[in-house]
């Protein structure tokens, strides 16, 4: 009985993991882009593909978020479109 209560225990605490983790996906996919710090980092992550290119973007898209490498990537390649669209619509 003992090992039956542990294993649903268990069971109950994976799914709660999980759960967690699509909801903090999913919230960090959905950036209020009024806020002076996310203009900000997308400014810095601009400057820094300017200056050393993707990888450094990357990391440092990591390090401001706490994202995972394909997520901070995709949201580095979707600044570095919105950049490049926003400068062909300017000029």
């Amino acid at each position: 009985m003992t090992t039956i209560v542990a294993l649903c225990i268990g069971v109950v605490g994976v799914v709660m993991l999980v759960v967690a983790q699509v909801l903090r996906r999913r919230a960090s996919r959905m950036p209020d882009r009024g806020t002076p710090e996310l203009a900000a980092l997308h400014a810095e992550v601009r400057d820094t593909l300017d200056r050393a290119g993707w990888v450094a973007s990357v990391k440092i898209y990591r390090r401001r978020t706490g994202a995972g490498l394909l997520e901070a990537y995709q949201a580095v390649d979707r600044i570095a479109h919105d950049e490049t669209r926003g400068r062909g619509s300017t000029r």
